[in-house]
């Protein structure tokens, strides 16, 4: 797992991390997040949030449709890891 966590990471336009605490809204704070014409997204969730997957890959689905959306989930991270 950590070997496809860091060769996401290495492939990566830009890497933003975001703390899990300022999410409140998952669909409203992609909304905002995310730039309008992102084709691919790569989420490197923390292991403690990855029964939240399923509600971040739908709300990446529905502000950006045509978005292809890939979520990892790292047992060492804290943050969740934006790949843009």
């Amino acid at each position: 797992m950590t070997y496809a966590v860091e060769t996401s990471i290495e492939n990566c336009g830009k890497i933003k991390k975001v703390p899990p605490s300022l999410i409140t809204n998952y669909e409203k704070f992609l909304n905002f997040f995310l730039p309008r014409s992102i084709s691919e997204l790569t989420i490197i969730l923390p292991y403690e949030m990855m029964d939240d997957s399923g509600k971040i890959r739908e709300a990446v689905t529905k502000t950006r449709p045509s978005c292809i959306v890939k979520i990892l989930i790292n047992k060492d991270s804290k943050e969740i890891i934006f790949c843009l």
